[in-house]
């Protein structure tokens, strides 16, 4: 069976590696970009039905960081954050550079 709060905290580290790499997220895991801005155009089209502003994208870090430091999740919002962490890093996975390959 899978464990899904490892794989979860594990793609959040590479999620985390991409979005820094493409100037979205800074080293300490905040946004480098306004929070009421637009993303980059090549991330925005890349996250087009996925995750569409920067305010969504932090919900979405914020469970997964919360799963890979063991805090408390529901079993739905987990299963969630699981499936949506997986399309994102999907499409951003898909740009990045080869050292993010899995």
């Amino acid at each position: 069976m899978i464990d899904t709060r490892a794989e979860l905290g594990h793609w959040i580290g590479r999620l985390e590696m991409i979005l820094i790499s493409r100037g979205v997220l800074r080293e300490d895991g905040e946004l480098a970009i306004q929070v009421g801005s637009q993303f980059p155009k090549d991330l925005e089209d890349a996250l087009d039905g996925f995750i569409e502003n920067p305010i969504e994208l932090l919900g979405l870090l914020k469970i997964c960081q919360d799963a890979r430091d063991g805090r408390p999740l529901s079993p739905a919002v987990l299963m969630a954050a699981h499936l949506m962490a997986r399309e994102v890093l999907q499409a951003l996975d898909s740009q990045a550079a080869g050292d993010f390959r899995a």
